[in-house]
């Protein structure tokens, strides 16, 4: 699932509602997808597939270990599939909504969530609070991501009516409970779209990557990307924690992260760092070299 190290922890995760593992449009897509981007991680969400197929499918993928939690005939299916020497990964939760897997190596460790909700509100019924129940269980950094199937803002929607349900208004008090923080994107702004005129045509973001504090302070220069549209009306997401930085890090700008602030030993970090004795300007660079 992740490579990790003592000091550091790389992950490229690729999240994806395929919309039919079965069909051959997704093994060319798949194939394609991770031939371009490296791949740690696949996390395949409405595979529509089960038993010895599903298993046929996940054989040829290339991955070396796999959960599956399969379809009920050709509704859901969520695959989970990780390389080897990534740490030791075991499934703690599983539901036909989510999978909670941990890597623990050494002394680091990495809870991984990955969401399927299902497409109608009282289907998701209770899903949130069982989203809660997982996430104050674990120890450790948390990202959680998917296709959560309803939007938090206004502006995350493009076409039909003008307000927001109140499912959506529910998973963005879900999201604020429990200080999750939502990792942003780059690419396209919706991830999934239905509808070819443009009278009928209705995209949205329903596929999204959330992390608590603890992983954001970690990661600060994690990213996700909205990939093309491929075989599904699903755009895949690409994450990476720590993705490669071109050119010098060194003349890159300083930038504060508001995540900072919501650390427990952040006040006592900067009582303790803060140089009376110098001039603002001075102290202030001290203290970026610590932060």
């Amino acid at each position: 699932m992740l490579h990790i190290n003592i000091c550091k922890i790389i992950m490229n995760c690729l999240l994806w509602n395929c919309r039919g593992a079965n069909k051959p449009q997704f093994r060319r897509s798949i194939r394609y997808i991770l031939k371009k981007y490296i791949t740690d991680v696949l996390a395949i969400f409405e595979t529509h597939a089960g038993g010895d197929q599903a298993s046929r499918i996940c054989q040829g993928l290339g991955f070396e270990n796999s959960f599956r939690v399969d379809a009920v005939g050709h509704s859901g299916g969520l695959w989970l599939l990780w390389r080897t020497g990534i740490g030791e990964v075991s499934v703690v939760d599983s539901t036909d909504q989510f999978i909670h897997a941990k890597d623990v190596n050494g002394k680091d460790n990495v809870n991984l969530v990955v969401v399927y909700a299902a497409p109608t509100a009282s289907r998701r019924s209770g899903l949130w609070d069982r989203l809660g129940d997982v996430i104050r269980s674990m120890d450790g950094p948390v990202v959680i991501g998917g296709d959560f199937n309803t939007i938090v803002r206004l502006d995350e929607r493009s076409g039909g009516n003008g307000r927001l349900s109140s499912d959506s208004l529910a998973f963005g008090e879900w999201i604020n409970d429990h200080s999750l923080i939502d990792l942003g994107f780059k690419g396209n702004k919706f991830t999934w779209k239905r509808g070819r005129e443009e009278r009928f045509f209705v995209a949205k973001r329903l596929d999204r990557v959330l992390c608590c504090a603890h992983a954001r302070l970690k990661w600060q220069e994690a990213s996700v990307l909205h990939l093309p549209f491929l075989a599904s009306d699903h755009a895949p997401l690409y994450v990476q924690l720590t993705p490669e930085v071109s050119g010098n890090r060194g003349r890159r700008p300083f930038r504060f992260e508001a995540a900072w602030l919501s650390h427990p030993g952040f006040k006592e970090l900067l009582l303790t760092s803060w140089n009376k004795d110098i001039s603002t300007p001075e102290a202030l660079k001290g203290l970026q070299q610590t932060l």
